[in-house]
């Protein structure tokens, strides 16, 4: 692997502190199964450009927000993590929505590097069916909700 991830970095873009130990295994592990995936994605000539350190900075951070973003969906999928209490226009509690949008702006990211025919394909769809019509939700349509 061309680029290094860390653990510290992962939690910094999470705004996990430093101190807080609890969630490092489960990182290491996201490390260690996103990072060489995402790599193969990216086209071999723009991994291997180690002389251009800006090139590398951009491809590191896309990771790094694609990874953190999953960082944020597993811990909204803890227990007690995605509670909401709203009064009136007033809502406390998580906004589950970050990693998905961190996810997004990552792959926009690597978008321009990675290798032909590797670039995610907006497809995501929900098909319903109901007694009396057929409906199909894309990921398009589903975006005004």
């Amino acid at each position: 692997m061309a680029i290094t991830i860390t653990k510290a970095e992962i939690k910094r873009k999470c705004m996990i502190p430093a101190a807080e130990t609890s969630h490092d295994t489960d990182i290491d592990a996201l490390i260690a199964e996103m990072q060489p995936s995402i790599e193969y994605t990216v086209a071999d000539e723009y991994l291997s450009d180690t002389g251009n350190a800006k090139l590398q900075a951009v491809l590191k951070l896309g990771m790094l927000e694609i990874m953190s973003g999953e960082c944020l969906q597993q811990l909204n999928r803890e227990e007690g993590a995605s509670e909401v209490f709203s009064v009136g226009s007033v809502s406390i509690g998580s906004r589950p929505e970050h990693g998905s949008k961190l996810i997004q702006q990552g792959q926009m990211r690597l978008s321009p590097y990675l290798k032909v025919g590797e670039a995610p394909a907006d497809d995501s769809g929900i098909a319903s069916t109901t007694s009396d019509t057929d409906r199909t939700f894309t990921g398009e349509s589903m975006k005004t909700w």
